[in-house]
C-alpha cells in the first residue's frame, strides 16, 4: 500500500484550461478577421486569458506538490523524499511522535510541543524524520498507522512483500487529499 499525493487532478485542470484558452483564441480570431474588433471579440479575449490563468494556477499547484512517497510493507516502511530513501524495520521502531525535539538545558522538565513533523525512533539507528502532509496525510492518523502497524502483526500481514526499490514505482498507487488513514 503506498500512499501519495496524486498530481492528476491539477494536470487534468491545467490541460483543460489550456484547451480552452486555445479554443477561445482560435474563435477570438475568426471574430476579428471577419467582423473586426467588436464587444464579441473582447469577450472571447477575456475568456482566453481566463482560461490561461487557470492553467497558470494548474501549473503553480503541480509545481509546489513535493516528490514524496510513503510506503508500508509487510516487514517495514520506506520513504522517498526527492533521491533518499529510508528504510524503517517494523521490529526496529521504538517509538513514533509528534513532539518536538526537546532541549534539557537549565535542569528542569521542558515544556513539550506538538509539531507537524513525525519522529520515528529506531533502535541501533538514526531517527526517520518527516512531514506526513507531504504525502497527504494527517500528522495525527499517520502516527497511528504507524505504532498501530509496528504493534500487530497480523495487520502487518495484509501488506504486500517489499522486494526492491521498484516497488515503489510499480505497485499501483493510492491517491488522496490530506486524510487520515484507518485500516
Amino acid at each position: 500500500m503506498i500512499f501519495a499525493r496524486s498530481r492528476r487532478t491539477s494536470v487534468l485542470l491545467g490541460a483543460s484550461g489550456l484547451a480552452l484558452a486555445f479554443a477561445f483564441a482560435v474563435v477570438t480570431g475568426a471574430v476579428l478577421f471577419a467582423d473586426g474588433p467588436g464587444s464579441a471579440a473582447i469577450a472571447l479575449a477575456v475568456g482566453c486569458g481566463l482560461g490561461l490563468g487557470v492553467a497558470a494556477w494548474a501549473g503553480w499547484q503541480v509545481r509546489s506538490w513535493p516528490p514524496c512517497r510513503l510506503g508500508f510493507f509487510r516487514d517495514r516502511m520506506v520513504v522517498v523524499q526527492g533521491r533518499t530513501e529510508q528504510h524503517a524495520l517494523w521490529d526496529r521502531i521504538e517509538s513514533a511522535t509528534l513532539a518536538a525535539p526537546v532541549d534539557w538545558g537549565a535542569g528542569r522538565w521542558p515544556e513539550i510541543q506538538i509539531s507537524d513533523r513525525l519522529t520515528v525512533t529506531l533502535r541501533r539507528s538514526k531517527p526517520l524524520i518527516l512531514r506526513p502532509a507531504d504525502f497527504g496525510l494527517a500528522p495525527a492518523g499517520c502516527r497511528d498507522l504507524v505504532l498501530t502497524l509496528r504493534d500487530d502483526r497480523s495487520l502487518r500481514g495484509r501488506l504486500p512483500e517489499f522486494d526492491s526499490a521498484l516497488d515503489l514505482s510499480e505497485r499501483p498507487v493510492v491517491t488522496g487529499e490530506l486524510i487520515t488513514p484507518r485500516l
